[in-house]
């Protein structure tokens, strides 16, 4: 594992002389976030070091017109229009649930396979899994699911994608897509039942090669090996997050509400957004938490608890230290309310005892619901936090070791402005990169 680094960070600092070109005009930058535009169907290129916006793509996946059965074209997230006379026709959807947002794809989480040169989105609204190329920008293939996806994690050794589900009011949500890709294609592998339902967060392991999820609604983490038979309890195996209230995966107490998923052999950070809780005569006003779990066993090691209203959301373990970092979406609660911001937090093990403790918390009442988070490297091995908001349509920027913000950006600046999952380019990529 070590030679395997050492290889990656020779070809990361000897790559980064020449960049590619998008149709011969300008540079491919190496050294920028890409974030979702939920609402307005786009993907924002931001520049890492000045947050300026080096390149805009528009989610534009299907020509309704094109379809002319009715299997077709519903397959492919479009409305069959009958008329009658032989003049029925395919035509695009617009008469989906707008409670959840105006864009009629609404890309939601991104996640870049940086070894083999690709990234990919969820057009959530769109029923897709979409993938394209880093080199240029240019859409490669996509997936048809037959729910609303929702989260991503790459195996870019095997060159595989796993996709959780997003709204149960959208399709089933027990199952997680194993995809498989190339240069040409997106295709089914494989269908994990978890057993619980909203599967949610995700994340594969590269070292263990094992798969997780949580429900966010009955409480429960799963995990499985994609590379042995499914055969539940097996595999999955699952276990309650919160046991001493539910020990029934087909219950859903709603309780802990788990969202995203993080890991770092052999440890586990899952994020809870929790807050007020209430079951017949009972009520609670319940901490956002972490979660720390060990990959082999499956049990829980430790808990951080946040604020009640602070609702940790998306997480990122740190590749290099024993931290992690979280977006705090923040807001209301029956009994108060807590700012939005970004946390990171150090994990440590002395004598078998698990431990987690803040190292910096940053909030502010003018952060927009903070949502995605990524850890990002430049060239010289300055990492740095970025967060997006849900509301505001901001990115900001953090040092990683004091937590002070360093800048932000608008994205989105009128109409509906919610961003979704962010993620990065970081060397190497199927190409030299241009780090500048």
């Amino acid at each position: 594992m070590r030679l395997l680094s050492y290889f990656i960070l020779s070809l990361f600092i000897y790559s980064c002389n020449e960049s590619p070109t998008d149709n011969g005009d300008s540079p491919i930058s190496n050294n920028q976030v890409i974030v979702s535009l939920q609402d307005s169907d786009g993907i924002s290129f931001v520049n890492a070091d000045n947050l300026d916006i080096t390149n805009q793509i528009d989610i534009n996946l299907d020509n309704c017109s094109e379809y002319t059965n009715q299997e077709d074209c519903e397959n492919s997230g479009c409305m069959w229009h009958e008329m009658g006379n032989g003049m029925d026709h395919c035509m695009m959807d617009h008469n989906h649930d707008h409670d959840m947002g105006d864009g009629m794809y609404q890309p939601h989480d991104i996640a870049v396979d940086n070894i083999n040169g690709y990234w990919f989105t969820t057009a959530m609204m769109g029923n897709k899994v979409v993938m394209y190329s880093v080199e240029d920008n240019e859409f490669i293939s996509s997936y048809n699911t037959s729910a609303m996806p929702a989260l991503l994690s790459v195996d870019e050794g095997n060159r595989k994608l796993y996709v959780s589900g997003g709204s149960p009011s959208m399709g089933p949500t027990n199952k997680i897509l194993e995809l498989e890709y190339n240069e040409n294609s997106l295709e089914l592998i494989e269908e994990w039942d978890v057993q619980f339902t909203y599967a949610h967060g995700i994340h594969f392991d590269e070292i263990s090669g094992y798969v997780f999820a949580v429900s966010k609604t009955t409480d429960f983490i799963a995990r499985f090996n994609p590379n042995d038979a499914q055969s539940f309890p097996n595999n999955p195996i699952i276990k309650s997050m919160d046991s001493e209230i539910n020990d029934n995966f087909s219950i859903e107490p709603r309780r802990l509400w788990p969202i995203e998923i993080s890991g770092k052999y052999p440890y586990l950070f899952v994020t809870c957004s929790a807050g007020d809780w209430s079951a017949g005569d009972q009520y609670e006003e319940i901490p956002g938490q972490v979660q720390m779990w060990h990959m082999e066993d499956m049990s829980l090691l430790a808990t951080y608890e946040f604020d009640t209203y602070s609702r940790p959301w998306h997480i990122e373990v740190s590749p290099i230290e024993d931290k992690f970092y979280v977006a705090l979406a923040g807001g209301d609660g029956e009994n108060g309310s807590s700012d939005s911001g970004v946390a990171c937090i150090e994990y440590s093990v002395i004598d078998n005892q698990y431990s987690m403790n803040e190292s910096w918390v940053t909030t502010s009442s003018e952060y927009g619901t903070l949502h995605g988070i990524n850890l990002h490297s430049d060239c010289d091995g300055n990492y740095h936090v970025y967060s997006t908001g849900r509301t505001d349509g901001n990115i900001y920027k953090f040092d990683s070791q004091s937590g002070q913000e360093l800048g932000s950006a608008n994205l989105v600046s009128s109409g509906s402005v919610r961003t979704g999952g962010i993620d990065s380019f970081t060397p190497p990529c199927n190409a030299d990169c241009d780090c500048d």
